[in-house]
């Protein structure tokens, strides 16, 4: 990560394939087209709804002065925690140029690579948000390590995403379902072709602790994939959470990987359809955690 980005050429470097655009560089499975950036806008508020209206689980001091937002995607994170924290300069960092023009005085966003070593001047941050970074970040412990010496003492880290498995505590989700053929197929194609984990979360305590931070805390939430829970705050997550997989996120995470996988597009959309089908079915009770 360097202090000021210069956008080259190769930023604006695209690859329209498979109906969406994706960066020339291949490092990312996600498009970042529009249907990309809405899929992230509608995460961003079903993560709030899971954090009851919060931008973060962490409670951050309200005289925050720096903070990084790693993977900031459409920028809508942070420019929230800008609103909020008006007193406080907030840097949202990607390699995609997909934020907006106009944003708060005291929010800037910078396009780079944010695997790369960090060369921001030591204990200069306040608090690091990372979001939606598993299987995008391989080395953790090398970033985890650049994180903490970036950060000032008494300074605060988050990192959050949503799991990629099914869970089902009633037997309602079928081990031979369409959706555990996605799930599978999903996880071995990434892990045997581009070498991404997507299971951080079990290992993301251990791999903080080992990086120095201390107190560190694992908070996990279902996620509930349609409206069949009960609650009412959970049946409403559901619902847009649902939303959020069938519209856009399933063919989103699908297409350049499985394609890359040797699958055929017509075989992958022709199983999206069987996983849209089964999860729309009111009598499958499924879950996801964040």
């Amino acid at each position: 990560m360097t202090e000021t980005a210069s956008l080259t050429a190769s930023v604006y470097d695209f690859l329209e394939q498979y109906g969406h655009r994706y960066h020339r560089d291949g490092k990312d499975l996600l498009p970042i087209d529009e249907s990309e950036q809405d899929r992230l806008d509608l995460q961003h508020h079903i993560f709030k709804m899971i954090l009851d209206g919060e931008l973060t689980a962490t409670k951050i001091p309200q005289d925050v002065q720096a903070v990084l937002d790693v993977g900031t995607g459409t920028g809508i994170w942070a420019i929230e925690m800008g609103e909020e924290h008006p007193g406080a300069t907030i840097k949202g960092l990607d390699q995609a140029p997909i934020q907006p023009s106009f944003v708060p005085p005291n929010v800037q966003f910078e396009v780079d690579d944010v695997t790369k070593p960090w060369e921001r001047r030591p204990n200069s941050l306040d608090f690091v948000h990372v979001r939606s970074m598993a299987g995008l970040i391989k080395d953790w412990s090398a970033f985890l390590a650049d994180a903490y010496l970036h950060l000032a003492p008494g300074g605060l880290i988050e990192v959050s995403d949503f799991t990629t498995r099914f869970q089902c505590n009633d037997g309602t989700f079928k081990q031979d379902s369409y959706c555990k053929q996605w799930e599978v197929a999903f996880h071995d194609l990434a892990v045997s072709i581009f070498g991404m984990d997507f299971e951080t979360a079990p290992k993301m305590a251990g791999w903080l602790e080992d990086a120095g931070f201390v107190d560190v805390q694992q908070v996990t939430k279902i996620v509930p994939v349609g409206p069949w829970p009960k609650d009412r705050n959970l049946k409403t997550i559901g619902l847009y959470h649902r939303t959020h997989m069938l519209d856009m996120g399933f063919e989103n995470y699908s297409m350049f990987l499985f394609t890359s996988g040797g699958w055929d597009p017509v075989e992958i959309h022709s199983l999206l359809a069987h996983v849209r089908r089964e999860l729309k079915d009111p009598k499958i009770h499924t879950y996801t955690t964040a």
